[in-house]
C-alpha cells in the first residue's frame, strides 16, 4: 500500500512540474509577442530630404499599381507587393 502511495504521489508532482514549466513557457512567449507590438514604428522622413519623382511600378502577380511621386534618392528601391519586388513600368529620367 505504501509503495502505491509514493507512486502515485510522485505521478502528480511529476505533473505538476510539468504543468509549471508548460506555464512559464507559455507566458515568456505571449510576454515577447506584446513586447513586439510596443515596437515604435520608424520615423517619418524629412520632407526637406525627399526628392521629386515620377516612377510608376506594376505588382507582377496581381497587377496592382503604384505611383511613386517623392523618395528619398533619385533611384529608389521598387517597393513590394504580394510579397515580390515590384517591376518598374516607366523608366527613369
Amino acid at each position: 500500500m505504501t509503495a502505491l502511495f509514493a507512486v502515485s504521489t510522485v505521478g502528480w508532482v511529476l505533473r505538476v512540474v510539468g504543468a509549471l514549466v508548460v506555464l512559464v513557457v507559455l507566458y515568456v512567449i505571449g510576454a515577447k509577442m506584446i513586447h513586439g507590438f510596443t515596437a515604435e514604428p520608424e520615423p517619418e522622413p524629412d520632407p526637406d530630404e525627399t526628392v521629386p519623382v515620377n516612377l510608376r511600378f506594376r505588382c507582377n502577380v496581381c497587377g496592382a499599381e503604384v505611383v511613386m511621386t517623392a523618395a528619398q534618392d533619385d533611384e529608389p528601391d521598387p517597393p513590394r507587393h504580394c510579397r515580390e519586388e515590384m517591376i518598374l513600368v516607366t523608366p527613369t529620367s
